[in-house]
């Protein structure tokens, strides 16, 4: 089977909330010769939900900007015939004509106003804007059909648009085919709903992705259900992490992007882990911005826990046994670490901390992943200084079996609960 076909049969199992966020996915996917990196934004506008990305160049001897408009339209997959399609189509514009016209921001959604960004240029408005419907519909339509979506939007619309088309996911997913795929199976992977089951006096909880509405008919009676099943707890991107862990190709940022997607992973550091937040900004005493990697909320909310990453390669210690010295890139990390609690406890950085998380935490908890090593072991740094805190140096290992265990317990717990 093709890999164009593939991906047509993953989102076709969809539904209409998973596509949607399979659509804000693909539609940050990186443009060729686009050097605004402007994400996409999301406007709910009336009844219609559009993905407005700004793209172009900036330049010192000018700039140029143009916008892609994505109007999302999902059909169920039962409707999938061309009569249907072309109906739905159609309604879905005249809907989004009717909005866009009530709504008084609409040119600026759609166009954007002149913005200063880094280096001292500007980005423009948009002098042209590119209409797409973005649907899950993957079904060949006739020319006929086409020709009369077409029709209708430029009735519609008129010339305010430089040009109108389809966005499906197989040509959306032509700048990142593996991504793209990567996204779909973790969502086709993640609960729809989570029905509780009632069995010999016990209920319990079972996540399920439902595949749809079912109806069967004999004579007069007729039924309708919705045909599930139960999934594995397993964490999302486990894989991943295992494949990053074990390649000296991994680098710093790899990881950071990896946990940015996929912060579960760092909650299972510690039991108490709550919640995790990428890229706090904090000012040094001497003015400059530090950038810890991620800050964590544990159970009592007046406390974080503040993690600094160093690549799975890296050496915690140097020389033999437990005795050794700290390795390197393990002294710069808590070096790091140490210049960050100083950044925190700065009356400036203490009431920005309370106004971006709600807190300012005066001594965090200070955390390295770094290095490979046992599965059940962190070593602690301490100094003999007064006034420096100690710092946890926890391997990538370590990581990595606190993840299996909790697979293992969930997967336990899913077979004895299923039905």
């Amino acid at each position: 089977m093709q890999p164009q076909s593939v991906l047509a049969d993953l989102v076709s199992q969809l539904e209409a909330p998973k596509f949607a966020q399979l659509m804000r996915f693909m539609a940050n996917l990186p443009i060729p010769r686009d050097a605004l990196e402007l994400p996409a934004a999301a406007y709910g506008v009336g009844d219609t939900e559009l993905l407005v990305r700004k793209l172009g160049q900036p330049g010192s001897l000018g700039t140029w900007a143009a916008t892609w408009v994505y109007q999302q339209a999902y059909l169920p997959i039962g409707f999938w015939d061309e009569i249907s399609v072309v109906t739905f189509l159609k309604e879905r514009l005249t809907t989004a004509k009717r909005d866009l016209e009530l709504h008084p921001g609409s040119h600026s959604i759609l166009y954007g106003s002149a913005q200063q960004k880094g280096d001292g240029y500007y980005i423009p408005e948009a002098t042209e804007a590119f209409y797409y419907l973005a649907t899950n519909i993957a079904v060949s339509l006739s020319d006929a059909a086409m020709d009369t979506i077409g029709d209708h939007f430029r009735e519609h619309f008129g010339r305010r648009f430089a040009q109108f088309g389809f966005a499906t996911p197989q040509s959306m997913a032509e700048a990142g085919p593996n991504e793209v795929r990567r996204f779909t199976l973790d969502l086709l992977n993640s609960p729809s709903s989570y029905y509780f089951v009632a069995r010999e006096g016990r209920i319990s909880v079972v996540p399920v992705t439902e595949h749809g509405l079912y109806l069967t008919a004999t004579g007069e009676a007729a039924t309708a259900a919705t045909a599930t099943s139960s999934l594995s707890l397993s964490p999302r991107g486990f894989a991943d992490l295992e494949a990053l862990v074990n390649s000296r190709a991994t680098s710093e940022a790899d990881l950071q992007a990896f946990f940015t997607e996929h912060p579960h992973f760092l909650l299972g550091l510690d039991d108490v882990h709550c919640e995790v937040r990428p890229h706090i900004v904090l000012a040094s005493p001497a003015g400059t911005k530090l950038v810890p990697d991620f800050m964590v909320r544990l159970e009592d909310p007046s406390h974080f826990a503040l993690i600094e990453l160093k690549k799975p390669t890296a050496r915690i210690l140097t020389g033999k046994g437990e005795a050794g010295q700290v390795g390197k890139v393990a002294a710069q990390a808590i070096k790091q670490l140490i210049e960050y609690t100083d950044a925190v406890r700065t009356s400036s950085a203490r009431a920005e901390l309370r106004h971006s998380i709600g807190a300012a935490p005066f001594d965090p908890y200070l955390v390295v992943l770094i290095g490979r090593g046992s599965p059940n072991q962190r070593h602690v740094w301490s100094s003999t200084r007064a006034g420096l805190p100690s710092v946890q140096l926890v391997t990538y290992d370590f990581l990595l079996e606190r993840a299996r265990s909790s697979r293992a317990r969930n997967e336990q717990a899913l077979a004895e609960n299923s039905v």
